[in-house]
């Protein structure tokens, strides 16, 4: 598909600022819709693609080779996206449809256990495959008619241990799962992006964010 390069990746300007914050996104062209935003890329959709989306990574980061060899090392898995064709900075992938699980929280939308139980079996999928599931947090999971899907396997090549599915499955059963079965309750916007960036904190007050960037070097420089 040469046009989506020559259509899409060659018009659209998507720049990374800080690698745990969204990319930005400008330029769009004529007939694609932005759906999402990570911190390395941007997902988009367009009419002629039924079925699956484009994944365009910013200018200024590394990564598609390696998010690549984890598509191919998944192989076909319920839970996971499927690489249908690439080129030098997108991938073109299978479409999971549904909403984030930091969108259910905004929306108030209830998020069943089912999803969590599909993320720990899609997690161990990966892990029988030699992958090291690793940044696995409520952007990085969708849910639809109680399923649960992991939509970011970019840092899945990692040698580091990710303490993120840890601790979002402690808050879910600590606090979540009481909570909403007595009153259903939506969180705005504001108080998520605060919640996220005290965690974010928090993983530098621990000394995770040093290991991961060292763990990174590391991995970059083999």
């Amino acid at each position: 598909m040469s046009w989506i390069k020559f259509e899409l990746v060659n018009n659209i300007q998507i720049i990374s600022i800080d690698p745990y914050d969204p990319v930005i996104v400008t330029n769009i062209p004529k007939g694609w819709n932005l759906l999402g935003k990570g911190n390395f890329a941007a997902v988009f959709t367009h009419a002629s693609l039924d079925g699956k989306v484009v994944k365009v990574y910013a200018e200024n980061r590394d990564g598609i080779k390696e998010e690549i060899q984890v598509y191919k090392k998944l192989g076909d898995h319920h839970s996971y996206s499927k690489l249908d064709e690439y080129g030098e900075r997108y991938l073109v992938l299978k479409k999971l449809d549904g909403i984030t699980l930091f969108q259910a929280f905004r929306d108030g939308v209830y998020v069943p256990k089912t999803v969590i139980e599909d993320i720990d079996n899609a997690i161990e999928h990966a892990k029988q495959r030699g992958l090291n599931p690793t940044d696995i947090h409520g952007k990085n999971i969708i849910m639809n008619d109680g399923k649960g899907y992991i939509v970011d396997v970019s840092d899945f090549l990692k040698s580091y241990t990710c303490p993120k599915w840890k601790h979002f499955k402690k808050m879910y059963f600590l606090f979540y799962i009481p909570l909403f079965k007595k009153m259903h309750f939506a969180l705005p916007f504001w108080l998520l992006e605060r919640i996220r960036k005290a965690y974010q904190y928090y993983l530098l007050l621990s000394g995770f964010r040093r290991k991961q960037e060292s763990a990174d070097e590391n991995d970059f420089s083999h």
